[in-house]
């Protein structure tokens, strides 16, 4: 595993990356019309022309950009335009986004509370969940569910309304191309994905990548950390522990990606809150 990077400190039983079978796949997409479009929720947090000369200080002090959701989702998208862009890598648009802590859901299908988990973790507002907390936050989506308790799995939007509950996530909105992912993964943050998982993605080759052929063996949300421009690929991490894929890491080809996408797929872009 590369330097700064570790496994979580329970690890379990069995790790996901010794099973490596459709026990592991448990997302299910129950798409629903109240759901937001990423670009709905870009719009509605478009910051009013009378803040935009502002400073944190007089944001903060002169306006009321935390008194609910939709305002504090204003405030976020200004704080992101405030601030200087990261300068790009040699062979990338943007760096890919830390995520220093491996996480591995064990003989279950609580990939869901994994994806999210992963998410958590990761820059820019990092956290220190570990499987105990993604476990139990796919519990939380089986009671958003109205199935407490029960091991069928659960929705990607599941695991961001237990996140809203929880105070991590201000809003949250789902992409409908590559392009709208890309300005995402670039320069906010990391994408929630859920999507089909065939047979051949199990195994991924001696670069890392994974072939979306085979039957379909289930639905499956994992994380999205960064676009490889040079590869013309995605980077994601598993929750499969550290002994699968490049140390619990892979890669799909756009192209792949993209087809995923079409077929049920969902890639979740959330605001998230300081903690």
């Amino acid at each position: 595993m590369e330097e700064g990077r570790r496994l979580a400190v329970d690890p379990p039983r069995r790790s996901a990356g010794g099973v490596a079978d459709r026990r592991l796949l448990g997302r299910i997409y129950r798409p629903d019309p109240r759901d937001w479009s990423l670009s709905r929720l870009l719009e509605i947090a478009e910051p009013p022309d009378s803040i935009r000369q502002s400073t944190i200080e007089q944001v903060l002090a002169e306006t009321t950009y935390f008194t609910d959701w939709r305002s504090y989702l204003v405030f976020w998208r200004w704080l992101k335009k405030q601030q200087e862009p990261a300068p790009p890598a040699p062979t990338d648009r943007a760096p890919a986004w830390e995520l220093p802590i491996q996480l591995d859901q064990g003989d279950t299908g609580h990939c869901v509370g994994f994806g999210w988990a992963g998410w958590v973790d990761a820059t820019p507002v990092p956290g220190t969940y570990q499987n105990a907390d993604a476990h139990a936050l796919y519990y939380e989506c089986k009671i958003i569910d109205g199935e407490p308790g029960e091991e069928n799995g659960s929705t990607v939007r599941s695991g961001a309304l237990a996140l809203r509950n929880r105070g991590r996530v201000a809003a949250f909105g789902f992409a409908d191309n590559l392009t709208e992912i890309d300005e995402w993964i670039n320069a906010q943050g990391t994408v929630v994905v859920g999507t089909e998982w065939t047979q051949d993605m199990f195994t991924p080759d001696g670069d890392g990548y994974v072939k979306p052929t085979g039957s379909v063996q289930g639905g499956h949300c994992y994380l999205m950390l960064d676009r490889l421009d040079a590869e013309d690929a995605y980077l994601f991490q598993n929750s499969w522990g550290d002994n699968w894929g490049q140390s619990g890491r892979f890669k799909i080809k756009s192209r792949d990606f993209e087809g995923l996408l079409a077929s049920q797929g969902e890639a979740c872009c959330a605001a998230e809150l300081p903690h």
